[in-house]
């Protein structure tokens, strides 16, 4: 079979490239909520929506080699390890190691405050304020300034509510 330009440029077959174009769409049509962060899960959720139920199931393996295939159209997508899963970035926002662990300490609540920070990973003030001022600045957090205590920083990729629920298998 011809391979068309895209799937060329990506070095994949026709499911790889659909499932790239699948996964780029659910991305963007989700950015305006999440920041450009998503739960691989929700993602997965999403793309087989998509794809109607007459379609071929899609698999985490599938979205993340999918997923690895899209960095040579540069650095928009990547995989970020949170806990026992993965968020997929689709902002080209550059993430250090020290975004990364902020992450992984928000997943439990979804947001996490300065002290948090400090407490958990015995970090400096000053650190702590860069890491959440860049996520801020990158659109990846939102910030509640009126929260009780102290500010609370958001991730909305880590939104319980704002997930969907998946919906419960069919009994036969």
């Amino acid at each position: 079979a011809g391979k068309g330009f895209w799937a060329e440029l990506l070095g994949v077959g026709d499911f790889y490239y659909e499932l790239g174009v699948q996964i780029i769409e659910v991305c963007l049509a989700l950015r305006h909520r999440n920041g450009g962060l998503i739960r691989l899960q929700e993602l997965q959720l999403q793309v087989q929506k998509g794809r109607g139920k007459f379609a071929q199931d899609v698999s985490q393996d599938d979205l993340l080699r999918a997923i690895k295939k899209l960095k040579v159209l540069g650095n928009g997508f990547g995989i970020i390890p949170v806990g026992g899963t993965f968020l997929v970035q689709s902002v080209p926002a550059e993430l250090s190691m020290d975004h990364t662990v902020v992450l992984q300490l928000a997943e439990k609540k979804g947001f996490v405050t300065v002290s948090e920070i400090q407490a958990s990973l015995k970090w400096e003030t000053e650190r702590a304020k860069q890491v959440l001022d860049h996520l801020l600045r990158e659109g990846l957090a939102w910030l509640d300034a009126q929260a009780p205590a102290e500010p609370q920083f958001w991730l909305p990729a880590l939104f319980s509510e704002l997930r969907p629920h998946e919906e419960p298998p069919a009994t036969p």
